[in-house]
This record gives structure tokens, sequence and C-alpha cells, in this order.
């Protein structure tokens, strides 16, 4: 079985692309909205929200294909190289990804082969989305958070954590309980130069667990499974994401307590504030690589002191979501008084 992506069967030749938007050959090319750029594509993208094209788009992702390094072992399920200037993401079995200058992404998919179950299409865009994405973010000198964020009555409020910290199913929990609509899962870009710390999101989905839900009420046997992250399922809700930047009011660290102690709400300043927002940096590799770690512990440093920071350590218990959300609402809610007073 031969693992291709479903684009344009007439896509040019390398060195024959336009240098802005898609190919001058008659190729269908894709445009969509995602972290505060346009995108324009020669894979079609349907975890993104289209947008009208344009020519001069922010990025491109193009078919062609990427030199082999000669250095490069292939060990391992992916490698990772990079300059200043150019990076590539190898995943043995999918694609070999290759990010320049932080304008465009070029995808060699003669790496595909058969490797056991699952969607190559899927696979692909996953990649795309993910680690490809996030390192043409670090090239552009932003920060990419790994977090999840939701439009709260005191306006954008981030929520990070170790992986299986319960980031997503809080996230899915707040937006369906108390109607707070979402702004993205998994990550979301700050970009420093901007005169406030507007939080741009990232694609609107969801990814939860199986228990998740269906505490929800979703089925997920009608969902794809989440390539990174074992158990967990791809919701894609368009409608339901708030997809415009929004100044990012507050970073929460999710933490588990102890069995049988309450929840509780912590505020927190100065170097454990400073932390957190380290801690909550997507691909950190790349931050270090593109940004140095002068400069990047600089723009950490003042999100940190332009936003509030609180440690949030609470049971984990779907059933007593409700109760152990109880200190964290109620912060919330006395900051959006406070500010409307």
């Amino acid at each position: 079985m031969r693992h291709d992506i479903a684009v344009p069967a007439t896509w040019n030749a390398p060195g024959t692309e336009e240098k802005r938007g898609c190919s001058r050959a008659a190729v269908p090319c894709y445009h969509y909205r995602t972290y505060g750029l346009v995108l324009s594509s020669q894979f079609e993208l349907p975890e993104l929200r289209g947008t009208k094209p344009t020519p001069s788009p922010d990025i491109e992702i193009l078919a062609d294909s990427v030199p082999e390094d000669p250095t490069n072992t292939g060990v391992g399920e992916v490698a990772l190289q990079g300059s200043a200037d150019s990076s590539q993401l190898i995943f043995e079995g999918v694609a070999r990804y290759r990010i320049e200058q932080g304008k465009r992404i070029l995808i060699d998919r003669r790496m595909l082969k058969t490797r056991g179950t699952g969607t190559p299409e899927r696979d692909l865009r996953g990649h795309l989305l993910g680690s490809a994405m996030g390192t043409l973010l670090h090239q552009k000198h932003w920060l990419p958070l790994r977090l999840s964020a939701l439009e709260t009555p005191d306006g954008a409020w981030g929520f990070t954590g170790v992986p299986g910290a319960g980031i997503s199913t809080l996230a899915a929990w707040l937006h369906y309980h108390h109607d707070w609509p979402l702004l993205t899962d998994e990550v979301g870009v700050i970009k420093p130069d901007e005169a406030l710390p507007y939080l741009h999101p990232g694609p609107p989905r969801l990814k939860l667990r199986k228990e998740a839900l269906a505490s929800l009420e979703f089925d997920h046997h009608s969902l794809s499974r989440d390539l990174t992250r074992a158990g967990k399922y791809h919701l894609n809700l368009h409608r339901e994401f708030h997809t415009y930047a929004q100044p990012l009011k507050a970073l929460v660290l999710l933490e588990r307590a102890e069995k049988g102690t309450a929840a509780s709400l912590e505020p927190l300043e100065g170097r454990e504030a400073l932390e957190v927002v380290m801690a909550a940096l997507y691909l950190p590799e790349w931050g270090q690589a593109f940004n140095g770690p002068a400069r990047l512990m600089t723009y950490a440093s003042e999100l940190a002191q332009r936003i509030h920071v609180y440690r949030y350590r609470r049971p984990w218990s779907l059933e007593d979501m409700g109760l152990n959300l109880a200190p964290l609402v109620q912060r919330i809610h006395e900051r959006a008084s406070h500010i409307t007073a």
C-alpha cells in the first residue's frame, strides 16, 4: 500500500514555484489562517479554517524533494537537523519536512511506506501542524506555548502542565459547562514585539482521552486518534472556537493534589512565575537554537511580568470536576467583577 497524501497530481517540479503563493502551474491552492498567519498550501488541511486567497501569504507549504543529509543516520523515529535559516524534521516512514526562514515548509514524501495501521494523510498533516509548524514559529522568533486557552469572563486564560495533567480535559469542561468559548488547544503563540501579549490561537480542535469524551457524551469511535499521545482523540470544533487573537490575561499551571486534599489556586510571582512560562514553551530545544538562551529568557521573563500566573492543584477526578474547579472559577469571576466595577 502506498502512503501518499491527497494532493494535486500536477504540481511543479522543484525550482519552478512562484516566490509567493502556490506554483505557476494549474495547481489547486488551499488557503488557511492559524497562529495569526495566512497559509497557502498545496496540501488540503481540513483541521484549519479556510480564508480568502492572498497574493502574499505569510507561509507556503509545498510538495518538494528535500536533499538528504549524509550525516543523518536515520536512527530513531524522528531526527532533528537545523541551522539559523533552515531546519529539517525527519519522521521515518512518514516524510521529511524542511522549514526555511520562518516562511515555508517543504514536504518530501519519498519516505512514505507501509507501517502498520493508520491513515498516511492524517500522519503527514499531524506532523506538519505539530512539530514542523512549531519549528517555523521559533524561526520567526516568537513564543509558541503548550497550553489550552479559553475566553473567560476575565479575558483569555491559558492552562499548561506536564503531559497527562488534564489540560485539554479542563478546557473542555469549562467550555461545555460554563459556555466559555475555546481559543486553542495544545499550542498558542505570543509575538514578543506586540504592545500587548496577544495569544494567537492554533488549530481549532481538542485532543481528549476517551474517558473525558465519555463524560461529555461524545463517542470516541468516530474520532481520529492522536499521533503523539496514546489514547487521545481529535475533536474538531471549528464553530465553537474563537480563533482571533486576544490579550493573554493569565497562565495557570495544573498540578495533581494529594489524595483527600481540596483543590487550591495559588498566585505565583518572580522566579516561580518565570519557571511556569519557561516550562510551557513548545519545542524548547528549537527556541534555544533560534533565539539563544539570553533572548529566550528575556521573552519569557517579559511575558511572566505582563500576565497573572497561578498554580492550580486539584484531585484528578472527572466525577468531582465541578467541585474541584470552584476555586479557579471563583477567581476568574472575581477578577472580571473587579474590572467591570
